[in-house]
């Protein structure tokens, strides 16, 4: 009865890992968010001989194909595997030992019914580690001890000692830390196993493709294959529609996977076994291997050269682990500091996180490129992803990684969405935040104006914004100040793009818009109008867009305020028609305390060729000559808009 029972508990959550497993193979080729295929890169695979392998099983072997699949797999595959292994990574098995199927979800479902059967009901993963694993065997019922990872992988000391234990560990490139287990701790772990009577699960993931500087045996070769099970997959090697994982299992286990094999079906198409098979008799597979070890290679210098030169200070995106030969790690760094928990505790500074990360993952679905969260890294401001480039063509792959990276900085730049809340965006300059105490009083207005209070004082906002320019060192940057309905409020690094010393001498091109702001006097996120008048921005390659409201009149930018000179006397929209912006305001009491006149009153739309220059305003962008607004061309070297610019930056810190 015990193993009926289990039998019919394993038939459900391989159900369920099937069901994710399709799920997962569908979110590699399709986004999820769209219908926007994924990148894929044809020179990652040798299809030509692939499809000659394949039509020669098509042509040969008819009757293999009109029977059923081996259960444990097709023998010629698991023969290759077991001498491939042998050869590249010392594993000592026959193919008897071998187990296949489509992905490691279904192999750890074999294995956890196995380990039941030994009475194993006790089992270590690595932490932080992979989760999907420890997901699995929480389904089980197996009972878990996470067992922190250090720089030279698993803390063997952590370990259970007088109880029976599988440990899973990643000791060739642990994910997602990359550390990398040496072979004295490699030999350390095996006389753990053995003197507590327990196993060890290998996964030897991404063994074939890791560019680490370092190499080792693997636990199975050491051990002699008694106290070791052995874990790999063929999936980054080969291409993505192909699903193929493998198990080799110690002798006493391998028979016990005889005793249940029969009661699942094989979920690996025997087809594609076969073609595997000969494809590694034939030397194909490791032809490609070596090829792509060399392409991959060159793509991972892209990745670093792209990210490099979208950050070159590595002040908001660092690179972690380098390790894979197929993805990198990204650490998103804001250096957040939550100044007041609020109703929600900190409860709602994770849910920013989640948020940030869903929406990241999301952008670079859009573009085509596969990123996933790893939520076990991410504290507060750093948020983990990791970035798979093996399938962006190379010619690509350079301009999609520097477009990612803007895409997340828009992500960091909208901030928390999902409780309405409102922001200032205040600019640090050799550390000091300029005109705070204005910031401040538009934080009371805006709260106010949705019937809240500053849950914090001002000089509790002061000693954040110190310690977060101490804590990061940052000198000259953006932070943005958010405070939502709960109540909770948090302070973080800004990803700021500043003009550049060209774009103040020769202006910068802007257009039209049509479109308003809900409630222009509260600076509060409208992501709907910030989405549209970005994508016009792309789209038209401006620099910024000015917004024209129903009546055809100019009120502001998407992200500043703008000013007109005509005559030597300058013109703005009046104050119920426009954010208050803190650099507008420093603008007109800079001309109103040197005796210019300033005009703030409606400005019609059609009448922008009617002046002689025009600039737009704001944290970022100071005082910004435009050159061109849509057909109308303005002088850049208008004196008055000169001086105005030096007047401004004299007012600064």
């Amino acid at each position: 009865m015990e193993i009926q029972n289990a039998a019919d508990k394993a038939k459900a959550v391989e159900a369920e890992a099937v069901e994710a497993e399709a799920a997962e193979t569908a979110a590699e080729t399709t986004t999820g968010f769209g219908q926007s295929p994924m990148l894929t890169d044809p020179a990652s695979f040798d299809f030509e001989k692939w499809e000659k392998c394949m039509t020669q099983v098509l042509h040969e072997m008819p009757q293999e194909l009109l029977t059923e699949s081996d259960k444990q797999g097709e023998p010629v595959l698991r023969a290759e595997i077991a001498d491939y292994l042998y050869r590249s990574r010392g594993v000592v098995c026959n193919q008897n030992q071998v187990i296949i199927s489509a992905g490691a979800q279904q192999l750890f479902n074999h294995l956890a019914r196995i380990l039941k059967l030994m009475g194993i009901e006790h089992v270590c993963t690595e932490e932080p580690g992979y989760t999907p694993v420890r997901s699995i065997l929480r389904d089980w019922g197996f009972s878990i001890s996470n067992i922190p990872v250090k720089d030279d992988g698993l803390a063997i000391e952590k370990l259970p000692t007088n109880i029976r234990t599988a440990a899973y560990v990643c000791p060739q490139n642990q994910f997602p830390t990359g550390a990398f287990m040496p072979v004295s701790n490699r030999y350390l772990l095996l006389d753990w196993a053995e003197e507590n009577d327990s196993l060890i699960i290998e996964d030897d993931y991404n063994s074939t493709l890791s560019n680490a500087d370092e190499a080792a045996p693997t636990l199975q070769g050491l051990d002699g294959g008694e106290r070791v099970v052995y874990m790999g997959t063929f999936s980054p090697t080969l291409f993505p529609a192909v699903r193929i994982s493998y198990m080799v299992l110690p002798e006493d286990m391998a028979k016990l996977f005889s005793r249940i094999k029969d009661e699942y079906d094989q979920t690996c198409s025997k087809t594609e076994q076969l073609t595997l098979a000969r494809f590694m008799h034939e030397g194909f597979y490791q032809d490609n291997l070596n090829r792509v070890r060399t392409l991959y290679a060159e793509k991972l210098q892209i990745v670093l050269e792209a990210i490099n030169a979208c950050d070159p200070k590595g002040s908001f995106i660092t690179i972690e682990n380098t390790q894979s030969g197929v993805n990198v790690m990204l650490k998103i760094d804001t250096h957040a500091r939550t100044i007041c928990l609020g109703s929600s505790g900190e409860e709602r500074s994770e849910e920013i996180r989640l948020e940030m990360t869903d929406r990241m993952i999301a952008s670079a679905a859009d573009l085509g490129v596969k990123v996933r969260g790893v939520s076990q890294l991410n504290s507060n401001g750093q948020i983990y992803l990791t970035l798979s480039y093996d399938q962006i063509p190379s010619g690509q792959l350079s301009e999609t990684v520097k477009e990612l990276i803007q895409t997340f900085k828009s992500v960091i730049m909208m901030g928390g969405l999902d409780i309405p809340s409102v922001y200032e965006v205040i600019r640090l300059m050799n550390g000091r935040p300029q005109f705070l105490p204005e910031h401040f009083a538009r934080l009371e207005g805006s709260l106010g104006a949705i019937g809240k209070t500053v849950p914090f004082t001002y000089e509790t906002l002061e000693q954040s914004i110190t310690d977060l320019a101490e804590e990061g060192q940052i000198k000259d940057h953006n932070l943005k100040l958010e405070v939502d309905i709960s109540g909770h409020g948090v302070l973080y690094m800004n990803p700021t793009h500043y003009p550049s010393p060209k774009q103040y001498a020769e202006g910068v091109r802007t257009g039209l818009f049509e479109g308003e702001r809900k409630n222009p006097n509260i600076k509060m996120m409208d992501q709907a109008l910030r989405d549209a008048t970005n994508a016009a921005i792309r789209e038209r390659s401006l620099y910024e867009v000015i917004l024209v409201d129903r009546n055809g009149q100019i009120t502001e930018g998407s992200r500043s305020n703008v000013f007109f000179i005509k005559d030597g006397e300058v013109y703005t929209s009046p104050l119920h028609q426009v954010l208050p912006g803190i650099t507008r305001g420093k603008i007109i009491e800079i001309l109103n305390g040197k005796g210019i006149t300033v005009h703030e009153e409606p400005i019609a739309a059609s009448d922008i060729a009617s002046f002689d220059a025009a600039f737009i305003s704001g944290t970022s962008p100071k005082v910004l000559p435009i050159a061109q607004m849509e057909d109308a061309s303005y002088d850049v070297n208008d004196p008055l808009l000169r001086d105005l610019m030096n007047w401004y930056d004299q007012t600064l810190d």
